[in-house]
């Protein structure tokens, strides 16, 4: 059974205090937006940042099962070696455009497929996974194709990082 409100309160005093409260709330609310905002513009710029010298190797080695059925998920692995020299340099030195890292990366991580971007050939038919629902731990990424045949697969890490993994060559089997 559905309940009828009136509809106005029914006293002037009932229908003040909240308006107000309303107001005050939003107010507060647009203040704190622009103030992280403000923040967010400001905060996070470093004084110094690494740049990619010549010298710098970024090997990605990615590996998975070398076969799977059509519709499971295939988990994908991938481990980066860094090794090399990285120049320091001020922030606003760095010329507009040019890739930087906050910090020196690690000379070996050990999982980092889900940081890089995965591609297969041919595309069609293969599906990645997303965030939600995730077959696979978070650090992980996967795979699935919807029709049996021979894929390759590959991935590669972003700037200033930029590496190609091996290719791996995945046999999709019928179900």
């Amino acid at each position: 059974m559905a309940v009828k409100l009136p509809a106005r309160p029914v006293t002037g005093r009932a229908s003040a205090r909240p308006a107000r409260l309303r107001r005050t709330t939003v107010r507060e609310f647009v203040i704190a937006l622009m103030a992280l905002g403000l923040n967010a513009c400001t905060a996070g710029t470093p004084e110094y940042v690494y740049v990619r010298t010549d010298s710098v190797v970024v090997t990605v080695t990615a590996q998975a099962e070398s076969q799977v059925k059509v519709g499971d998920w295939l988990r994908l692995r991938a481990s980066r070696t860094t090794t090399g020299r990285w120049d320091r340099v001020r922030f606003v030195d760095v010329p507009q455009g040019s890739p930087w890292i906050g910090s020196i990366p690690p000379e070996h991580e050990a999982e980092v497929a889900a940081n890089l971007r995965w591609f297969a050939e041919p595309m069609e038919g293969v599906e990645f996974d997303s965030v939600v629902p995730k077959p696979v731990s978070i650090e992980e990424r996967a795979v699935r194709f919807s029709k049996p045949g021979t894929y390759r697969l590959w991935a590669s890490s972003h700037a200033p990082l930029d590496a190609t993994s091996n290719t791996l060559q995945v046999r999709a089997m019928p179900r």
